[in-house]
């Protein structure tokens, strides 16, 4: 079976984006924004968990079971 090669969606109101390490330090600003991961109904890391959890999505992506993305505003 061929695994899907990540790709950038583009749309009116927001941009898919391969998630990267290039995208930590946004992650870590939109965490802490309300403090999400004390939130009891989702799974957020908090600021200092950005990059392990960056690393484990991108394993999971290596072991062909993920695609991760990260959406930002479509204008950047």
């Amino acid at each position: 079976m061929t695994w899907l090669s990540p790709v950038v969606l583009s749309g009116p109101h927001a941009r898919l984006e391969p998630l990267s390490h290039d995208h930590a330090e946004g992650l870590r600003a939109a965490t802490r924004d309300g403090e999400l991961w004390k939130l009891w109904y989702t799974a957020i890391p908090t600021p200092e968990g950005v990059d392990a959890e960056i690393q484990r999505r991108l394993g999971l992506h290596a072991a062909h079971s993920m695609l991760p993305f990260a959406v930002l505003d479509a204008s950047g």
